[in-house]
């Protein structure tokens, strides 16, 4: 059970975009500098570490025309991300250049940095939403997770600050064996506030780190990944949902894992709107179809977006996975995708077997689930 639907005329945009290939998506990494240090984290470096890389963060004035030749050939959602965009040098000076030219903007953020005055510019330049990650429900979490105490109340403090001016909030959620013990004080808070949280229990590999990284991140086990998928649904919508879950999943028509990963084509391959409706632009100028991949790429710099784009939607139509995944019976619960099968293998030929393990034990715990509703409802009898 699920209550993120996306809007119907945004599905509309997309069906269409993706069948003519037009990149009405875009997502900005604008750095990946980040005053957080979280664990599982795919992309954070130090400022000091991208200047020892040689590659210089895109400016300005790259972004921006980018923007321009992407807004000509249809983009019009556009996604600013990072590590933390409010700490990318001008951010200010280029978000209102790009409110201006009339994007749907969101913006992914840690939360930390939005203080007051940031919230009153904020309202002079509405974001159609911003994306504020939770990481936990104590400074004692956040200090564990994410090496700052003072990022919790950060958080509080700004999630309530946009709410009360008037801004769109949604709240994401990393879960992991650091914080997961705050699950039930994480959801009712979002509650509270009237927020939706969106909590993932399965994390790609931060291969963008480094190919040591091929299959591995600081997350739970597949079968730990299982089990919390169930407790989401059961502290998010309650029990009887939780027993909804569990009936879909045996009946192979779950939610995908990841709710963005949900079509393959029999062959093996990709059907999503990564690469053909959607792209990624890494800080240093490399266009990718999604965040999670390092290949395929293209290079920005000092090359016409139609031309980016036009060799990007090649490269992904010649991504072939394995097929395995499309031919399995678990394929509709954990729709493995190209991301996924780079993240966990370093290729797209092989079988993310860290999927199948969870899938396995995803169908495992929706039969003890079942098995237990019926047994309390054979004792109330």
């Amino acid at each position: 059970m699920t209550i993120h639907t996306e809007p119907q005329i945004t599905s509309y945009l997309f069906s269409k975009a993706v069948r003519n290939h037009i990149p009405v998506s875009g997502t900005f990494e604008l750095s990946p500098v980040c005053n957080l240090r979280c664990r599982m984290c795919y992309v954070r470096m130090t400022g000091r570490q991208v200047r020892e890389s040689g590659r210089p963060l895109m400016k300005n004035e790259e972004w921006l025309a980018l923007a321009k030749e992407a807004q000509k050939e249809g983009m019009l959602y556009l996604l600013l991300t990072g590590g933390e965009p409010f700490l990318y040098p001008g951010f200010r000076e280029l978000y209102e250049k790009l409110s201006h030219m009339g994007f749907v903007i969101s913006i992914n953020t840690n939360g930390t940095m939005i203080d007051e005055a940031t919230v009153r510019w904020l309202r002079e330049y509405p974001p159609s939403r911003v994306n504020i990650t939770l990481y936990g429900a104590s400074a004692e979490t956040y200090g564990r997770l994410c090496g700052n105490k003072q990022g919790y109340i950060k958080v509080k403090r700004a999630i309530e600050a946009l709410q009360d001016a008037g801004i769109s909030v949604k709240l994401n959620c990393s879960l992991t064996p650091d914080n997961a013990d705050d699950l039930a004080e994480m959801v009712g808070y979002a509650k509270e506030r009237g927020l939706i949280l969106e909590i993932a229990s399965y994390m790609f590999p931060a291969v963008r780190r480094g190919k040591e990284n091929v299959g591995k991140n600081y997350r739970f086990t597949p079968r730990e990944a299982a089990r919390y998928k169930f407790e989401i649904q059961r502290f998010q919508y309650g029990e009887e949902a939780a027993i909804e879950y569990a009936q879909k999943i045996l009946e192979g028509g779950a939610p995908p894992i990841v709710e963005e990963c949900q079509e393959i084509a029999a062959d093996g391959s990709v059907r999503c709107r990564a690469g053909r409706a959607a792209f990624w632009v890494t800080w240093d100028g490399q266009m990718s179809p999604c965040g999670m991949m390092e290949s395929p790429e293209v290079t920005v710099r000092g090359n016409s977006f139609r031309k980016a784009w036009n060799e990007l939607t090649e490269l992904t139509e010649d991504i072939q996975l394995s097929g395995t995944c499309s031919r399995c019976g678990g394929w509709k619960i954990c729709r493995a995708c190209a991301a996924m099968a780079f993240a966990e293998t370093g290729t797209f030929e092989k079988t993310p077997e860290y999927l199948c393990r969870m899938v396995n034990a995803m169908r495992q715990e929706a039969t003890l689930q079942l098995r237990l509703a019926e047994r309390k409802t054979e004792i109330s009898l």
